[in-house]
């Protein structure tokens, strides 16, 4: 169809919301002289056509609304209007332009009426012409304030430049060259809805918007008219979503959130045809691709008709009724670049959706994959993007082979990638089809690690424990481990329960110092659990469900950095179930009490029974890999951070001035302080950082001593000692 046929058929409006004509702006003439090129070379070849792809629209009352090609409309209606008029054949015309009318203000249709029937110089550009004229032709304010006619001016001044010193009437004749298909979307059951959508995306050429006109290029894919219907109403509903922002805040984001969406689809199509992509980094975070041949896969009606499964399944998500929580299916997902582990996430359901129609979606099966997909994207650090990356785009593939993703895992126990918690997520699924076989609890309360914010599944270390073959020494064998395949399901039950209401109690917000030292040092009762990282990890709050911070709590649960490779957590466990306490923690100030103190390190004696050392540990709050560590350098030192030297609190100094504190005597300050720098074993004098009834007192672990107003008092810190009781001795002794 061209324009002369379309005016034929129907009287076109450009309504009153759609944005102003923009192709003819002064900071659009390149994107004008662009097309202009591209149009006339057409009108100056009989054998030259342009196909200027789809306008959309919708019929109402004899009229076609246009809703989506108004510029590129409105470009050709001006060439014909100063062609015909050029060559002084207006008449000839006039009747079938009168049936194009502007809308969008008062001001931009007078102009167009005035146009076709006012006349204006030919010999020099019409902008000057016409504003020559003054208010004869229009009103000069509208002149130099509607956006609309001065585009308009300036469109027509750029094909006044082209058709000057050429015959206009040869140009006229090949105008029927330049063609475009109609869509009329009444015929869809759509209008007015999609309209707004639309026009709410801003009023520049838009990202999103080249994106999708270089996608629709393909011949394939301009045949299939559902497809193009669901882009432009399915993919709408989906990228306008504004359930948590407003309507004006929503329609910024409408061309962002459908770039990314495209973007990153993009990437996924490249890895998953095995395309090598060099610094998956970049390709990541720059996203601001010119629209060529690096987006061909978009290109492809195959890979477009996969994205609309894919926009339909998250439009659809709350009816599959699954009890996980999928944030794709807000589209705000997409506000923002993407991280890796969101990426991984968008990749798993492209994935699930490659062969799938949504129509064959089975809500169990479903919900299945995404749990098993979860554990695996939220149990990896992910912090290499050209290795990990299309490493989970491969296994998110093996993961959406079958329907029965447990299935599949019990089949396959092992896998090169991400090998520890494959093999988890493999013996999980054993025991979860065995479950739905006999009707057991292990389904329900594996589900109930899984939703854990902390655990998140990862619970290697509770089904080991529970084993009928475990043996508590020889543990920490790679060896010995592989031979757990039996746990007790009663058992596997109370560790899991007990393991989640110690990490909620850590995170009770009035207490959650209180309660998380509480934890620590029962915990460290019952052996030296920490690991070195940097100096000695001894936890940190359970508030951060980083990767790091929850990967590090894996270590010390399962005892596998420990320097004695022990598994302390079970006999924790095993402890607390023994109690006959009422709340946790009573049973857990209960091992307290019970631990046998000369069996123990001082500073663990320290550790365990002064709390103010652990709850000094635990004060800053930071992840792990900047949270507060114990130093073992011929002194103990409590750090506030990995590696500190300021703030450094001697664990003798400060666990004999709390010790003193608690017992009632005269200790100044109040709060304890030590600014000075601390480096361990490095020579620096020490410092009194308190007095004792108004005497400076001095405690030196590296030479066995605490000084007290400058009288030396041994103290006897090997294993097989109580502390307290050498505490008790000097104090007798000095006061």
């Amino acid at each position: 169809m061209n324009l002369k046929m379309l005016l034929k058929e129907y009287e076109i409006e450009i309504p009153r919301l759609q944005r102003d004509y923009a192709q003819g702006r002064i900071s659009q003439v390149d994107l004008a002289n662009s097309f202009l090129d591209s149009i006339f070379q057409a009108l100056e070849s009989k054998n030259k056509k342009l196909h200027i792809d789809f306008i959309y629209g919708y019929e109402e009352d004899s009229k076609f609304i246009l809703i989506d090609g108004q510029q590129r409309v409105t470009t050709l209606w001006l060439l014909h209007f100063y062609l015909y008029r050029f060559a002084n054949r207006l008449d000839e015309i006039l009747e079938l332009l009168q049936r194009f009318s502007y809308s969008t203000r008062d001001s931009s249709a007078n102009f167009c009426e005035n146009l076709l029937n006012e006349e204006f110089g030919l010999d020099k550009e019409p902008s000057k012409s016409i504003i020559d004229m003054g208010s004869t032709f229009e009103l000069e304010e509208n002149l130099r304030s509607d956006p609309t006619i001065k585009a308009m001016l300036n469109m027509l001044d750029l094909i006044y430049k082209r058709i000057k010193n050429k015959d206009s009437n040869k140009l006229i004749d090949n105008l029927e060259n330049i063609t475009f298909d109609i869509f009329d979307m009444k015929s869809f059951g759509l209008g007015e809805e999609l309209y707004i959508k639309m026009n709410a995306r801003g009023k520049q050429l838009s990202d999103y918007e080249n994106l999708k006109a270089f996608m629709e290029k393909n011949i394939n894919i301009k045949k299939n008219n559902q497809l193009l219907v669901d882009i432009d109403t399915k993919w709408s509903d989906y990228f306008f979503d504004s359930k948590n922002k407003s309507a004006k805040e929503n329609a910024k984001m409408f061309d962002t959130r459908g770039k990314n969406f495209l973007h990153y689809a993009n990437l996924f199509f490249k890895l998953e045809s095995n395309e090598k992509i060099e610094n998956m980094k970049t390709q990541i975070e720059s996203i601001n691709h010119n629209v060529n041949e690096y987006y061909a896969p978009l290109q492809n009606i195959e890979n477009l008709k996969w994205l609309d499964r894919v926009i339909e399944f998250f439009l659809l998500f709350n009816n599959y009724k699954t009890d996980i929580n999928l944030n794709l299916r807000d589209s705000s997902f997409f506000d923002f670049i993407l991280n890796y582990k969101n990426i991984c996430y968008f990749f798993s359901i492209l994935s699930y959706l490659q062969y799938r129609e949504i129509n064959s979606i089975d809500s169990k099966n479903l919900n299945d994959y995404l749990r098993v997909s979860r554990h695996f994207i939220e149990n990896h650090l992910l912090d290499d993007a050209n290795s990990h990356i299309p490493k989970f785009v491969e296994l998110f593939k093996q993961l959406s082979k079958e329907n029965d993703v447990y299935k599949f895992l019990s089949e396959n126990p092992t896998y090169a990638f991400h090998k520890n918690i494959y093999e988890l997520e493999s013996r999980k699924a054993k025991l979860i089809l065995k479950s739905r076989e006999n009707n057991d609890k292990y389904e329900e309360i594996l589900n109930k690690t899984s939703d854990n914010p902390y655990l998140i599944g990862w619970i290697d270390f509770l089904l080991d424990f529970s084993d009928f073959e475990f043996e508590y020494k020889k543990y920490n064998s790679k060896k010995n481990k592989e031979k757990y395949e039996n746990p007790n399901l009663e058992k596997f039950t109370q560790y899991a329960n007990l393991t989640m209401q110690i990490i909620d109690f850590c995170k009770e917000k009035e207490n959650d110092k209180n309660n998380l030292s509480l934890f620590h040092r029962s915990f460290l009762s019952i052996g030296n659990y920490g690991f070195y990282a940097t100096n000695f990890f001894y936890g940190n709050n359970f508030s951060s469900t980083i990767f790091r911070d929850r990967e590090a709590y894996n270590w010390i649960f399962s005892g596998v950095k420990n320097k004695t490779r022990l598994p302390y957590f079970k006999s924790l466990l095993d402890k607390l179930l023994e109690s006959k306490k009422d709340s946790i923690k009573d049973k857990l100030q209960e091992v307290i009490n019970n631990v046998d103190l000369e069996s123990r390190e001082w500073w663990e004696q320290l550790l365990i029974k002064q709390k103010e050392l652990f709850k000094f540990l635990n004060h800053n709050g930071n992840t792990f890999q900047r949270y507060s560590r114990i130093r073992f350098n011929e002194k103990v030192e409590l750090l506030p951070k990995t590696k500190s030297i300021k703030d450094v609190r001697d664990v003798l100094d400060f666990g004999f001035y709390c010790y003193c504190k608690n017992k009632g005597f005269n200790v100044e300050p109040k709060e304890y302080e030590s600014p000075e720098e601390q480096r361990g074993n490095l020579y620096l004098p020490l410092k009194s950082h308190f007095t004792l009834n108004n005497k400076q007192v001095i405690c030196n672990s590296m030479e066995s001593y605490i000084e007290i107003e400058e009288k030396k008092l041994p103290i006897n810190l090997k294993k097989g000692n109580n502390i307290f009781d050498e505490f008790d001795r000097i104090l007798k002794e000095v006061l």
